[in-house]
């Protein structure tokens, strides 16, 4: 997994977050966290720091790196920052100084007016603006000090996606190359005109891993940027897009690749649509699993691959589901084929309510399907209470699944009291821990308003990982600091800090302040008592 451990002088264990979700497995928990507890941040003296500013909005995950040598600057703890102005930023992850410690632009983004989506364009229908540039989460090399970041990018002869290696000491370009894709040997002219690189990117044996909208995976050498292997999901046929809520593809540690796929043509061959896929670190399909009611969910647009997959470490089985609001714990080594009686999943069980009145409520057969979507991947987290897995559905309160290896899980949650407001996306998901204790679990999400068109207002909340009390929010420790909701993307927790993106041209930075505000105080007062009292009670329940 891409989370390193740092010795300092203080002997310290320090947390890197060098690719989407923490790690390959996509797990989303840094375990390496002592200064953020729950009873530290309901304590009254947790809250905003300061903000970086960029510009552009911000699609992809911050990264953090302990430990780097800028250039005739000294070493710092480094925040990667990229933008859909196609810029990369690095600036001091303690915000000393404010100013960025490098800043490159890798060439000009697309107008978003210039993409079509259907019969408009997509900065009507959704809420890109103003710039189409660096949309998914770049991956952080530490060996070879390489960041490596994909930007859709506009010159006198077209729009094309560009492959970069970007020095981490200052910036530099040090490799780039184009990414052209062919099918039947004849080059897609218009690919990188049409369609999105959306998942976050892998790294995983020495070889990137990009994926597509428009269903492709391709492969690349970390050390040369030569293209190595490509897949389409659907070859000849339509959809199978991979966009997974820009949570990247999974790896596992012989370098097998995990993803998911949206509706799309199926054939039981060699098009999947709506399915599981394990491709070979070559990208040749290994196994795959489909759910039996495929057509059902390509009909009503309920993506399966509307979220990424978890592998669960420590065992041989993974967890994913999409808008159908249902989660499928498949095998690694044989996920199963075509969903039947005979042959079903490892478990299958829904994870947000069934249904919901919509404009297909009246055709038969489709009224109990869907509507409290999963969007983002959910978060897993060994606990020395055990086992737990996190989602956060449209429309659905925060719920925390148990496992256990041998009967899976419990479809029973346990709920937190928050809700989440009418539409998308739902809560996005981060966790932080101590290994086994002191979980905190972080989640961005639209304070009141529905995220599918509109840029609307952020809030960021934070729960006891174990009990699923709210320990904090944005909305009560400042109210007035109205920042847009960065869609999709999950909060970075690392070394005592909360790094959250926004679509308000800058990221904003929480942590521990030196004191806390009489009001603050009084608050923190209450929450740690509740959060005693319920940390009794779910000791007797478990």
């Amino acid at each position: 997994m891409l989370l390193y451990v740092v010795l300092l002088p203080s002997l310290a264990c320090c947390a890197d977050v060098a690719t989407q979700h923490n790690d390959r497995y996509r797990t989303g928990a840094n375990l390496l966290e002592t200064e953020l507890t729950p009873a530290t941040v309901a304590g009254g003296r947790f809250g905003k720091l300061f903000s970086l500013c960029v510009n552009g909005q911000i699609y992809a995950q911050p990264l953090v790196l302990t430990g780097v040598d800028i250039e005739g600057k000294g070493v710092h703890d480094t925040l990667f920052v990229a933008t859909m102005e196609n810029n990369i930023y690095a600036f001091d992850a303690k915000g000393q100084p404010d100013a960025p410690l490098w800043k490159t632009n890798v060439g000009p983004p697309v107008p978003y007016t210039e993409i079509p989506q259907g019969i408009t364009t997509i900065g009507d229908t959704y809420n890109i603006r103003q710039w189409i540039g660096i949309t998914s989460t770049p991956v952080v090399d530490r060996e070879r000090r390489r960041l490596f970041a994909t930007a859709k990018i506009k010159e006198a002869g077209g729009i094309v996606y560009r492959l970069f290696a970007i020095d981490i000491a200052n910036g530099h370009v040090a490799q780039s190359a184009d990414i052209d894709v062919r099918q039947d040997g004849e080059l897609i002219r218009d690919f990188a005109f049409r369609h999105l690189q959306r998942p976050g990117l892998l790294l995983s044996k020495g070889l990137l891993y990009l994926a597509f909208g428009a269903g492709w995976v391709l492969a690349y050498s970390a050390e040369t940027l030569r293209q190595e292997y490509a897949l389409c999901t659907t070859p000849g046929g339509n959809g199978g897009g991979i966009w997974q809520a820009g949570n990247g593809p999974a790896a596992d540690d012989d370098g097998n690749v995990y993803l998911m796929t949206g509706n799309g043509d199926f054939d039981n061959k060699s098009r999947f649509g709506s399915s599981f896929l394990k491709l070979g670190r070559d990208l040749r399909v290994l196994s795959w699993f489909t759910p039996s009611n495929y057509v059902k969910l390509n009909l009503i647009d309920l993506d399966l691959g509307s979220a990424g997959p978890v592998l669960l470490p420590g065992g041989g089985e993974l967890v994913g589901g999409g808008k159908e609001g249902k989660l499928f714990l498949l095998n690694r080594d044989k996920l199963g084929g075509l969903e039947q009686r005979s042959n079903p999943p490892v478990q299958v069980f829904r994870a947000t309510p069934g249904w919901r009145l919509t404009w297909t409520s009246w055709i038969p057969g489709l009224w109990n399907e869907g509507y409290h979507h999963l969007h983002g991947s959910p978060v897993f987290w060994r606990s020395r209470n055990g086992a737990l897995l996190y989602v956060w559905g449209e429309e659905d309160f925060l719920k925390a699944f148990r496992y256990d290896p041998h009967s899976h899980f419990n479809p029973r949650p346990l709920k937190s009291k928050t809700e989440a407001p009418d539409g998308m996306p739902g809560g996005i998901l981060s966790l932080s821990a101590n290994q086994d204790h002191d979980g905190v679990l972080w989640a961005a999400l639209p304070l009141d308003q529905d995220a599918f068109i509109a840029t609307v207002r952020g809030v960021l909340r934070a729960f006891d990982a174990t009990t699923l009390v709210e320990l904090w929010s944005t909305e009560a420790d400042e109210p007035d600091d109205n920042f847009s909701f960065a869609k999709f993307c999950p909060p970075t927790v690392a070394n005592g800090k909360v790094y959250l993106a926004t679509f308000s041209d800058r990221l904003n930075v929480y942590g521990m302040r030196e004191t806390a505000s009489p009001t603050r105080s009084k608050t923190a007062a209450k929450r740690a008592r509740s959060l005693h009292r319920h940390g009794k009670r779910y000791e007797k329940q478990h």
